[in-house]
């Protein structure tokens, strides 16, 4: 902690207190000022200052936003490592150790993140996709992009696709979709490109750009 002081004027002082917790600055600057005899005004303003880092690249002209999409997934969605106390043995005798959902030939595409993978209760599984481009952002990634649910799941039969809301309450389907009329707005603007709906046999979705889409799966 640090403390500074300062005359600012008859009767008046301004004061700094700086403090570091954790890497975090936060300032807190006191003004006081005698409004009378006996009588005392005090002011007090509080700032915070964070540290942090900054990622910075140089590309050709049109190519930043692969860059930036990019290292944005693995800055703020990196994978995480988890650790317990467990008996070597004793988790090997009751896991797989080595293993894939997915066809080992096959990736998610570039401009897609996993949002969601969650098993629930009923053993159904919630699955959430989204495309990470903005339309006209890129000139290879700002696409319709396919996402092989097969694939994905090659170890599994997926016996039921189900779209759902992106809050997963209930199924797109029975969404009703509120119409607003905007002041001023003429109506002349295209509507967005949305992904189609998906086969029950090819099981191949289908994402736009900026276009997130929710699943439940049953095996």
């Amino acid at each position: 902690m640090g403390i500074a002081a300062e005359a600012v004027g008859a009767g008046r002082w301004l004061c700094f207190v700086v403090l570091e917790v954790y890497g975090s600055r936060s300032v807190m600057s006191i003004a006081v000022e005698a409004v009378d005899a006996g009588r005392w005004l005090c002011f007090v303003v509080l700032a915070l200052w964070v540290r942090g880092n900054y990622y910075m690249s140089i590309n050709q002209p049109g190519a930043g936003s692969h860059w930036r999409r990019t290292t944005g997934q693995e800055v703020y969605s990196p994978l995480l490592l988890a650790f317990t106390h467990e008996k070597s043995e004793d988790w090997k005798a009751s896991h797989i150790t080595k293993a894939t959902a997915m066809d080992p030939n096959y990736s998610l595409p570039l401009n897609v993140a996993l949002i969601t993978l969650e098993e629930l209760e009923d053993n159904s599984v919630l699955l959430r996709l989204a495309h990470l481009y903005e339309a006209d952002e890129d000139a290879d990634y700002s696409k319709l992009v396919n996402i092989e649910l097969k694939k994905m799941f090659a170890g599994k039969t997926i016996t039921e696709v189900k779209e759902m809301s992106l809050s997963a309450n209930q199924e797109k389907s029975e969404m009703k979709r509120l119409t607003w009329k905007v002041k001023g707005d003429s109506g002349g603007e295209p509507a967005p490109v949305r992904g189609g709906p998906v086969d029950s046999s090819a099981l191949i979705v289908e994402l736009s750009p900026m276009e997130i889409r929710t699943f439940l799966l049953k095996f």
